[in-house]
């Protein structure tokens, strides 16, 4: 959008960039991970990784599950555990929940409030390129895998998460579960690209753009002309 507007001749004076406003959970400290672990029912032994579809559960979400617990059931056994979050698709939780994986633990959810805490346990991420999810994710330091983008409004998303070196993209749930799966087998990989997600983040956004609106009023008000 800076980049339109530049091109449109708008002044870059007038252009203040601070970032996607997340959630207060997202920018407060987290509670200890092995008090997160146990309310959330899952085990302190495993890697995670969390599988999101969206608040509607849309997507491949039901393929890339299925893959990624044979993969690390494969290539990791029982050191994995995966937490499939359906959003509202009742549907699509209940299909995932009657099914079971040998040596991977695979945890079925709905709609869930607790996401930061979920994001805070996990080892990686899978999840289409909202730009939401995305910029959650990179508050808790998140390495993500991209499995699906809307053309246009999220398709910038995609290059901001690999070439940031905290993500990958492909939509073959095949290729996602192997991915993912030799990230968790390389925690210095998976260190380095949380600690790019982190640089990447902007988990002030919100309050710095209110600070920023007040001031425009402020200096409205004086009949100021700094913006």
């Amino acid at each position: 959008v800076r980049k339109i507007a530049l091109r449109r001749g708008v002044s870059a004076s007038k252009l203040v960039q601070h970032g996607l406003p997340v959630r207060q959970a997202f920018w407060q400290p987290a509670p200890a991970r092995t008090q997160l672990v146990q309310e959330l029912g899952l085990s302190e032994d495993r890697k995670t990784i969390l599988v999101v579809g969206g608040g509607d559960g849309v997507g491949s979400l039901e393929k890339i599950v299925e893959a990624t617990a044979v993969e690390a059931a494969r290539v990791c056994p029982d050191e994995a555990q995966i937490v499939a979050v359906c959003g509202k698709n009742a549907e699509l939780r209940r299909r995932l929940a009657s099914k079971q994986y040998a040596n991977v633990t695979v945890q079925v959810k709905g709609f869930v409030k607790r996401m930061s805490d979920y994001m805070q346990v996990a080892d990686c991420l899978v999840t289409k390129a909202g730009p939401g999810t995305i910029a959650e994710a990179c508050t808790r330091g998140l390495p993500m895998m991209l499995s699906s983008f809307l053309p246009g409004q999220e398709a910038g998303n995609v290059p901001f998460v690999t070439k940031g070196g905290f993500g990958d993209y492909s939509q073959k749930p095949a290729v996602i579960a192997t991915t993912v799966c030799g990230w968790l087998q390389h925690p210095e990989q998976l260190e380095e690209m949380s600690s790019r997600a982190l640089a990447a983040a902007s988990p002030r956004a919100a309050m710095t753009i209110a600070a920023d609106l007040c001031d425009m009023l402020e200096a409205a008000e004086d009949g100021a002309e700094q913006y």
